[in-house]
């Protein structure tokens, strides 16, 4: 009589005595086996439910040319957002890499000193908005007619 590799269950050949022992060993082996990959999942899922239901929210919208602290840019989510990317759209084949990574510290790309980055950033429980102290819209991310593309990490258990 063979028995197969993982669980050591009964694999009868032609010549084999068939016996209820057998089944009955097999069954409970089985059933154990089962048990056990019950538990570790419903463990899983215990341990899943206290973590943070983080989903990836992108989008796009188009700049209207207005800039500084009386024309923020908004974003709103059905979610708090824990980290934003803006990326503005590129016509040229170069591969320069244009971008905004706002998250909700004190933070600004560039030195502090620096007024052509965007440097005002308020976060809120479902919205983030930004604005650059220069007042010029391209630094803003939001020149007229230009394409932006955004992603978000979104905290939805929030």
């Amino acid at each position: 009589m063979n028995k197969t590799a993982n669980f050591q269950l009964t694999q009868w050949e032609k010549t084999d005595r068939i016996m209820m022992e057998d089944f009955n060993r097999d069954n409970a082996a089985i059933d154990t086996a089962l048990k056990g990959n019950a538990d570790k999942a419903a463990a899983l899922q215990t341990a899943l439910a206290s973590c943070g239901n983080c989903k990836i929210v992108y989008g796009t919208y188009t700049g209207n040319g207005k800039s500084g602290s009386a024309n923020p840019n908004k974003l709103t989510f059905d979610g708090k957002p824990v980290l934003v990317i803006v990326q503005e759209e590129k016509q040229t084949a170069d591969m320069d890499i244009n971008l905004r990574m706002l998250r909700p510290c004190t933070w600004a790309q560039g030195a502090a000193t620096n007024d052509n980055w965007v440097n005002a950033v308020t976060w809120g429980a479902a919205q983030v908005q930004w604005y650059s102290r220069n007042d010029y819209a391209p630094t803003q991310f939001n020149e007229t007619g230009k394409k932006y593309y955004y992603l978000a990490l979104i905290d939805a258990a929030v």
